[in-house]
């Protein structure tokens, strides 16, 4: 009879103890499905900077080939780097009025984010006055940071940043082969770099987000 209430007893304790593991994985799942939604693949940011790429590189070789229009291309840029700075500051108080909602803060996208604002600062430093002289030219200088930029964040985040990492890399050496077309392979390799796994993310984030619904 003892040994029976002892039996009975250990059943009980195992279900009990399978009760509170079962609820333990099924709120850590739902924090880490929470977590993982709250992180934005800012999608629209990288739209417009591949967008500004694909245009104003390929605009540059024309003016540069057509010397009338030379001095034109300082103003273009200017025009274009400010509309590229003002979706990036839009979307960056987008993502985080979407924190703010949803009640947790994306320790990844501020890693990101910072990344990117760093590499942009860099960059716009490096191609104005007397420091523009050290890398030639500038289009090359861009095609690296934003090499470096998309291809860290596809190892930190999502793998498709990655790959247009890698394919921007690879028009540089392009470029530098084929210069009389540089800023036109350029342009369409930062531009498509930028734009095609930003659509590829955005679908698949949208696709998790109605799998949550």
């Amino acid at each position: 009879m003892e040994n029976e209430n002892s039996i009975d007893n250990n059943n009980e304790v195992r279900t009990k103890d399978s009760a509170e593991l079962a609820g333990d994985l099924k709120f850590m799942r739902s924090i880490i499905e929470k977590t993982s939604r709250v992180y934005d693949p800012r999608w629209p940011v990288m739209i417009i900077w591949g967008l500004i790429f694909l245009t104003g590189l390929p605009l540059t070789q024309y003016c540069l080939v057509k010397p009338q229009f030379k001095e034109f291309i300082q103003p273009m840029w200017i025009i274009l780097w400010v509309i590229g700075a003002f979706v990036g500051i839009f979307d960056g108080y987008r993502c985080e009025v979407r924190e703010k909602k949803t009640g947790y803060a994306s320790r990844l996208s501020n890693q990101l984010g910072l990344i990117w604002f760093i590499l942009l600062l860099n960059g716009s430093v490096w191609s104005i006055g007397p420091f523009s002289v050290f890398f030639g030219k500038q289009a090359f200088l861009w095609a690296a940071i934003f090499g470096f930029g998309l291809s860290v964040s596809g190892i930190l985040s999502s793998k498709e940043w990655l790959f247009g990492g890698v394919a921007i890399f690879i028009s540089i050496l392009a470029a530098s082969l084929i210069k009389e077309y540089a800023y036109v392979i350029l342009g369409i390799a930062i531009g498509l770099g930028c734009i095609i796994p930003a659509i590829v993310i955005q679908r698949n984030y949208r696709k998790q987000e109605k799998n949550y619904e």
